[in-house]
Parts: structure tokens; sequence; C-alpha cells
């Protein structure tokens, strides 16, 4: 489990977490999306104690987590991680070594999924290869928190598609907190089962994919139609085109009627319109 009360991160003058108040109780696959300089990094770093807060607090399983918490319960890899330059399966048994719980079985698996050169050092691998190897590592380490901050960069789309497989056996094979934070919006839908948007170090959506898939829409239409329409509905955005208008709600569909077009948003449109990227006026 992991709690978050009202936690706050500043850098010199610029607050990058504002306040945040967050609690993951349940196991499973959440994806955490963000603009860039949203605050991602900074949360998954807080929450793995590789930075302490400025205020607030962190729990992991009900312990604290700071930067001086000796087993914090998480397992982090963010983009770029850095390894010693040993061959890939000294790295592997390494891990092994220092984690008792360290699944030794899948982490060699995996290793033959992706075509990995055990004999190769870190350094002369690809970045989608070091990526990979990193992971790996996290998801084999059986932590109770796994936190993969763009875990497909440097992936092709091959790469990317079983990762998302691997990302899935691992989850049933060791039920437990993972968080995934990527760009690539509509690959993870697939693979994922709550969805956690940050925007400007702050919480703006925290629920199932399914709520999206049931409550986000596109309503278009006359303005005077759509605004009757949309009166007492939470509307995330909206666009006007001359005496036409587009609002996107997040809330129960209104009755079809003849002169509205109501259309699902996909994740990616309803991460747009709950972030503010198309400017549209919030009401």
């Amino acid at each position: 489990m992991i709690e978050l009360k009202q936690v706050t991160k500043r850098y010199g003058q610029a607050t990058v977490l504002k306040n945040i108040t967050l609690s993951i109780d349940e196991p499973g696959i959440y994806c955490l999306l963000g603009r860039n300089g949203a605050g991602k990094t900074t949360l998954l770093k807080s929450i793995a104690g590789y930075q302490n807060i400025t205020s607030g607090t962190i729990q992991v399983n009900s312990k604290t987590i700071t930067t001086s918490t000796l087993d914090t319960g998480v397992s982090y890899i963010e983009n770029f991680a850095k390894h010693f330059n040993l061959p890939v399966r000294k790295l592997l048994q390494i891990a092994s070594e220092v984690n008792p719980n360290y699944d030794h079985d899948f982490a060699s698996e995996m290793m033959e999924r992706f075509e990995l050169d055990g004999k190769k050092k870190f350094n002369h691998l690809s970045l989608g290869m070091k990526t990979m190897v990193s992971t790996i590592i996290c998801l084999a380490s059986n932590k109770d928190v796994v936190l993969l901050d763009e875990p497909v960069l440097g992936f092709d789309a091959i790469m990317r598609v079983e990762f998302y497989d691997m990302l899935t056996e691992s989850f049933y094979k060791h039920p437990r907190i993972i968080i995934v934070s990527t760009h690539i919006i509509e690959e993870i839908a697939k693979t994922i089962q709550k969805l956690i948007i940050i925007d400007k170090g702050s919480i703006r959506f925290f629920d199932t994919l399914q709520s999206v898939e049931t409550k986000a829409f596109s309503i278009s239409g006359i303005k005077k139609d759509v605004e009757a329409a949309t009166r007492n509905l939470n509307i995330i955005g909206q666009d006007n085109v001359g005496g036409l208008e587009t609002c996107y709600i997040f809330d129960n569909l209104p009755k079809q009627t003849a002169s509205l077009e109501i259309n699902p948003l996909s994740l990616q449109d309803f991460f747009i319109q709950m972030v503010g990227h198309k400017g549209g006026v919030k009401r």
C-alpha cells in the first residue's frame, strides 16, 4: 500500500509537487500520465525514497519513506538508468545475490525472450537493450511496489508489445503495485487497470480505465443545444468553431438527440482534455 499525505516537493522557488494526497491500496498495474515537467519523475523518486520531500508524509506498507529508510519495499528504475559496466548475465547474478526474493528464473526467461547477449557488457548495449536490462532487474526484484519511469524508451514496436506482455506476466506471477510512467498512451491501455494523471504538480485524475471508457465523451452540435445538454455535467474541455461547439465531458452520458453528435473519447484525447492542452474553456 502507498499512502501520500499532503506531499509537497520544492526545488528552490519551484514547487514541483503540490500538496498531494493519494492512496493506492490494491495490487494492479497503474499508468502515470503527465506532460513533460508535470512532476511524474519527482513523484516516483519520492515514493522510492531516492529524494526527500519538502513537507507531508509518504508511507509504503505503513513504513515512512525517506532517503534514510533502509528497505523501502520499492523497486525503482528511471530512464537512462546506469549500471556497472559488467556483462549482462553478471549484473543479473549480482541482483539475485543482494536480494533473497529475486526471481532468477523470470530474469533468465526474459533474457532469452529479448535475445539479450549475457556476455555483452552493459555500456555496449543499445539504449533499448539497456532499458530492458534495467526493467528486467526491477521486475524480478519481487518488491511489493515497482516503479517504472518511461520503461519503453528506445524500444521498437515489437519490443514494446513484448514488454507489455512481460509486464502482465510479471504481475500475475507476483501481484503487487506496479506504476508505469509513459508517453505512449494508447499502447498501454490494454495492460493497465487504473490511471493516474498529474498536471503541474497536482493529481488531476485517479480512477479505473473502465471509468474513462464509460464516462468520457465528446458532445458536438449547435452551441445552444450543447449547452443545454451539458448544463449539469462535468465538463473537462471545450472547443468553439463559429456557431458550433464541442464539449468534452467526464460524466454520465446525456440523452441522445438528433441535434447532438456524441462520441467516446480515446484515452489520449481524455488525457489531453484533462491537462488542458487544447485551451478549452472550463466551466
